[in-house]
């Protein structure tokens, strides 16, 4: 486990310095302090994609998150994370990048200072962002650790109805550090800066957009992403639009630049409380997607399947579609799915999947969700390739 960032230690130092504020007063901003924790366990079956043979693991888990109270418009806080495999089978073939990692981390150490409208949080922490965003709750990129990032972010809401969001990263830490360890915060690229804004002013209509632009150790490495979406409802039902552009240096000549459209439709089946989802994304260029920094961006295309994610509909001249049903049963949501994704590709080509998951929230505290995704596709690879997830959480 690694030390925060020393600049973040400075400039707390620096902060109540200049201030000379009572020592009584600081103290009772930590006393009055919210501290938060999660614990968490999962199970995982797979042999995702084309592996001779199933892995398996089991891992615990969980965060402890503490949030100073407001002083003079300045908080501070800091998450723990901490994974322990109880069992696994040569897990490092699938879950190497996921569930398979051994040790803790300090995932969050900021400063955040508000005055007025306008808030700067500094050091490591979680970001939310269609192009940038740590793993989900609740989507594929879940897992017993997230990833985080080190750097700045300025959040403003001046303009009515609307929020601005400047960024920049100059580190990262994935869930793992694909050995079988908790990852550390290693530079990210060479900087990276995102803008993000969002406006609800119409009613019944949300409106997002980002861009990101991250510079490489050199030319040959530099990305960049620009993201829209729309989201507006009507009569209980929600209808969606995205649409990615992304450039990515690393690729091939030819393959460097995608595009991405996507539609979707969320809503009741007017059949007491059955609900449904419909999505449609098609990739326009030779180039696959770059969806963005952080692994909760391999949810953002509207297609992602909710145990593999996106990466089948982010490859290049793609076109995929998804469908589910959402069935409540006393206590326990049942969501039933299936997708397919069409492409030329050489690789795997065409490529069908279908799963199930339930979800029993006990209480607001306890949560035990049960995951199967089984995928096929044209070329290769056809046979008993799947994956099975239950996972449970308390969160206090």
């Amino acid at each position: 486990m690694r030390l925060p960032h020393p600049c973040l230690a400075t400039l707390i130092i620096g902060i109540f310095s200049t201030h000379s504020f009572a020592a009584d007063t600081l103290v009772d901003a930590f006393k009055e302090g919210k501290l938060t924790g999660e614990i968490k366990a999962e199970y995982s079956d797979s042999n995702f994609i084309g592996q001779t043979h199933s892995d398996d693991i089991s891992a615990y888990g969980g965060s402890l998150n503490f949030i100073t109270s407001d002083f003079y418009g300045l908080k501070a806080g800091i998450t723990f994370q901490t994974s322990h495999i109880a069992n696994s089978d040569t897990a490092g073939a699938v879950f190497q990048d996921d569930l398979d990692a051994q040790g803790a981390v300090l995932s969050e150490a900021y400063l955040d200072y508000k005055i007025s409208s306008t808030s700067l949080k500094v050091g490591r922490q979680y970001i939310y962002t269609p192009l940038v965003s740590t793993a989900l709750d609740g989507k594929s990129s879940e897992s017993i650790l997230k990833d985080s990032f080190e750097g700045y972010v300025l959040t403003n809401t001046d303009l009515p109805s609307t929020t601005f969001v400047a960024g920049y990263l100059s580190k990262y830490q994935a869930k793992t550090n694909g050995l079988g360890q908790s990852g550390e915060f290693n530079t990210f690229q060479d900087g990276a800066y995102t803008v993000y804004v969002k406006n609800t002013s119409i009613e019944n209509l949300t409106l997002q957009a980002q861009y990101l632009d991250e510079n490489g150790m050199s030319s040959l490495e530099d990305k960049n992403a620009f993201y829209v979406q729309a989201d507006y409802v009507l009569a209980g039902h929600t209808l969606s639009a995205q649409y990615l552009s992304s450039t990515d240096k690393t690729k091939a000549a030819g393959a460097q630049d995608g595009q991405v459209f996507g539609l979707r439709a969320t809503g009741g089946l007017g059949i007491g409380k059955l609900g449904y989802i419909a999505a449609y994304t098609s990739s326009m260029d030779d180039g696959a997607i770059y969806t963005g920094a952080g692994t909760g961006t391999s949810d953002t295309l509207f297609t992602a399947m909710p145990v593999n994610g996106g990466g089948v509909a982010a490859r290049a001249n793609t076109d995929t579609v998804v469908g589910g049903f959402i069935i409540p049963i006393t206590s326990i949501t049942t969501i039933a799915y299936a997708g397919e994704s069409y492409s030329n590709d050489v690789g795997l080509g065409d490529v069908k999947a279908y799963g199930v998951i339930a979800i029993y929230p006990y209480d607001k505290y306890f949560l035990v969700k049960a995951n199967y995704e089984h995928v096929s596709t044209e070329h290769v690879f056809t046979e008993n390739t799947g994956i099975v997830r239950v996972y449970v959480s308390y969160k206090f």
